[in-house]
């Protein structure tokens, strides 16, 4: 592939004739900026979409963390506020039976 003399590469073409078919592609895209580019451009965009897919993975991870976090949390202001409705139970019962010993 780096020779560049035609007398070696018909040397390598007549050794091994498979080598011909590959040369002759090779040595067109050489001679074809335009479709290299496009190759480039086309490997460019695969790559632009395979960022694009990949942060959007990486966003729903991280979105899917801080519901497991907020369920969390939420779950213990429930919990805060069961016992708080508890202690709001046991007052006012204490308060009524401060109330009927204070009557007597």
């Amino acid at each position: 592939m780096t020779f560049d003399e035609p007398e070696r590469i018909i040397e390598i073409i007549q050794k091994y004739p498979d080598f011909k078919e590959m040369y002759d592609e090779i040595f067109w895209i050489c001679q074809n900026t335009e479709r290299v580019m496009e190759m480039f451009s086309k490997e460019l965009l695969e790559m632009d979409r395979n960022t694009v897919q990949y942060m959007i993975e990486e966003q729903q991870a991280e979105l899917d963390q801080r519901a497991k976090q907020l369920n969390q949390k939420e779950e213990q202001l429930n919990q805060k506020d069961e016992q708080l409705n508890q202690k709001d139970d046991e007052i006012a019962k204490l308060k009524k039976e401060l109330a009927k010993l204070k009557q007597v």
